[in-house]
């Protein structure tokens, strides 16, 4: 087996690369372990990383280290290949996805990670070699990431400054669309403020979506959130933020299923794990213990 370390220079800022590469050497070589580490140079690099060293054969270990992004395209790079389980060393703003599994700290700790245990876990399939381990979503929450890089010197003032600024400046523009939508067969078609898909219970580097989500259950928690005002969207988002959507069930519409098919009149932005792309029409698919994931020794999933 061979433990490889694909560090984004990017996440966070980018001041965890020195301690990042000065913890893999000298851990990797205390426990004598067969590894490799690369560096990414460009967006989608680490998908390319892993479809190469898994397309060589033998048993893999990815450790994405980075933010939730890295971790998306690790597992993009993984969905395809049975020789390749994937973890995430926490090193980016948000490191939303593995807040299902609670000790967040243990997966800071590298031997912990390297003596951990596999878990399959299920993923979102977005068509065109496109995954999502964690959440997607249309609406208001795909337009806030597709805005956030235009903030991204805000995070000096906090890691969510970034998102909170992205979500302003969406709230003085228009925050509802309407929607054809079909859930496993049904058809739910409405104007929509935010649809999302969860197979993880956290994004937006702390948006607690659907607690009730878990990623190894063979199923997807849609959340369907209705037209909202401006002044109604104020009211509930803190709510929404802690996890409350069960509170409001006035404002959503809570579906679990395995496939939501959502359309548009013009091409919308989509967001799977932070990552945004356009198109007319979108569907989230369960892909079924598609995901070797390793959890830190000792941890479970919640």
């Amino acid at each position: 087996m061979t433990h490889l370390f694909i560090v984004n220079p990017v996440s966070g800022g980018g001041s965890h690369v020195g301690g990042t590469l000065s913890d893999i050497k000298t851990l990797t070589g205390r426990l004598e372990i067969s590894s490799l580490t690369e560096i990414t140079e460009y967006p989608g690099h680490a998908v390319e990383i892993v479809k190469k060293h898994a397309a060589s054969g033998g048993e893999w270990r990815v450790y994405a280290c980075g933010g939730d992004g890295t971790l998306n395209e690790i597992v993009r790079g993984a969905a395809e290949s049975d020789n390749v389980a994937v973890t995430h060393y926490p090193c980016g703003t948000g490191n939303d996805f593995i807040k299902c599994f609670g000790d967040t700290d243990a997966f800071r700790d590298l031997t912990r990670l390297i003596k951990g245990h596999e878990i399959a876990v299920d993923c979102i399939d977005m068509g065109q070699g496109r995954y999502s381990v964690n959440i997607c979503s249309v609406g208001i929450d795909a337009d806030v990431p597709a805005d956030m890089p235009k903030f991204r010197w805000a995070v000096k003032w906090g890691s969510k400054m970034p998102y909170n600024l992205a979500l302003l400046k969406n709230l003085l523009g228009g925050i509802h669309r309407p929607y054809r939508v079909t859930i496993d067969g049904g058809r739910c078609d409405g104007e929509y403020t935010i649809l999302t898909a969860c197979n993880g219970q956290v994004y937006g580097g702390g948006f607690h979506a659907c607690p009730d989500a878990d990623p190894s259950d063979g199923v997807l928690e849609f959340l369907l959130v209705k037209k909202l005002s401006r002044f109604e969207v104020a009211r509930v988002v803190g709510i929404y933020a802690k996890g409350g959507y069960k509170r409001l069930d006035r404002y959503i519409r809570h579906v679990r299923g395995k496939t939501m098919t959502i359309e548009a009149e013009k091409d919308i932005n989509i967001c799977g794990d932070g990552e945004v792309f356009r198109e007319r029409e979108v569907t989230f698919s369960l892909a079924e213990r598609k995901i070797r994931f390793i959890l830190p020794e000792g941890v479970s999933l919640k």
